[in-house]
């Protein structure tokens, strides 16, 4: 890696040359031992993935981020950061509204500004993610929050690219009137000029509005209820997922069904996909899940959906979650190994060729 990682015209550059990735989440990268996380970068390496998307919340050292960047550069990756997320795992604060309008300045941003600040840099920092997955009541304290957040990380590093873990799509909390369909908004927020670029999550191929509510619940706490709508979930989604494998052994092909929210979440996507094009901003989808229940068919998915991303002309994807060494392990399904061999798709993905514009 020679140069910092830029954005113009709606794409990622490096040396001059557009930039396209498919990488992994590793949400616990910065939370495991220096063994453990030496043998995560590698196996991420081993899959054929160029980027490594992972939590560096506070209370996380510069020490740990440093050793994960010199390791990152020995196995040839480049590093998403994500500075916090709105549930609270394995960070030192929690997120409320309050938050929001003015909590965020007490404990991370002089964290962000100094970690910033030190890895300024670090040339295999692709871009500071600012927070995973933000929800609250009020876009305007989104709005706000990111803004200075943004405009705080830039002016303490003029080299790396500044985004937000938003899901877009559907949005970012259910029912919630900053993302949920809203589209103004979400071209709102992402005309800050100091975001460079615009994410998106996609779990549109399995995903059931009772998935949603399982979350939805779980994230408050309410375990109970949540489990009920999953089982529901699962017994609604058994024929769907019997057609779609049908589908794709016969034909080679899916189809949308209407209980389930793929085509709701892939219409939003193309038009937040519009937005950002209107911005002249890259996209990237910073996760993206197949269930394990499609079983051997999870990788013909994945091909299908990975052609369908960059020839919309999105520039990267981090799948969710690869659960190296048995860790960053996801509860939802949507998790894979090296046993899952993710990584003879992504090597079928030759991005060598493309060439300066």
């Amino acid at each position: 890696m020679i140069d910092f990682i830029s954005s113009r015209n709606g794409r990622f550059y490096s040396e001059g040359k557009p930039f396209r990735f498919i990488g992994a989440n590793m949400y616990e990268l910065a939370n495991v031992d220096s063994a453990t996380t030496g043998s995560m970068l590698q196996d991420a390496a081993d899959e054929g993935f160029r980027v490594v998307r992972f939590w560096n919340f506070h209370p996380v050292s510069k020490d740990k981020l440093n050793e994960i960047c010199e390791l990152a550069k020995i196995n040839n990756l480049y590093l998403i950061p994500v500075l916090a997320d709105t549930t609270g795992y394995l960070q030192s604060f929690s997120i409320d509204a309050e938050w929001y309008r003015s909590g965020y300045k007490e404990t991370y941003l002089p964290y962000v500004k100094d970690l910033v600040s030190s890895f300024k840099q670090a040339k295999e920092i692709l871009l500071w993610e600012i927070i995973n997955e933000p929800f609250t009541d009020s876009f305007q304290d989104i709005f706000n929050f990111a803004k200075e957040v943004s405009e705080t990380i830039r002016a303490a590093d003029h080299n790396h690219l500044i985004s937000i873990g938003t899901i877009g799509g559907i949005g970012d909390k259910f029912g919630n009137s900053f993302s949920r369909f809203s589209l103004s908004n979400f071209e709102k927020l992402y005309s800050i000029k100091t975001l460079d670029a615009v994410s998106l999550h996609d779990y549109s191929f399995g995903s059931t509005l009772l998935e949603r509510l399982d979350i939805y619940n779980r994230l408050k706490g309410l375990h109970n209820t949540s489990n009920k709508y999953s089982a529901l979930s699962d017994f609604i989604n058994y024929f769907p997922d019997m057609i779609d494998k049908f589908t794709l052994k016969s034909f080679n092909k899916t189809f949308d069904f209407p209980l389930t929210l793929r085509s709701i979440w892939k219409k939003y996507n193309s038009m937040n996909l519009a937005a950002a094009k209107k911005l002249s901003k890259p996209v990237y989808i910073g996760e993206v899940g197949f269930k394990k229940s499609l079983n051997e068919m999870r990788k013909i998915v994945m091909e299908k959906e990975l052609r369908e991303y960059f020839n919309s002309d999105i520039s990267g994807v981090l799948l969710w979650s690869f659960e190296s060494q048995g860790k960053s392990i996801d509860g939802h399904d949507y998790g894979f190994d090296k046993n899952d061999k993710f990584g003879e798709v992504v090597r079928i993905f030759d991005f060598s060729s493309a060439v300066s514009d």
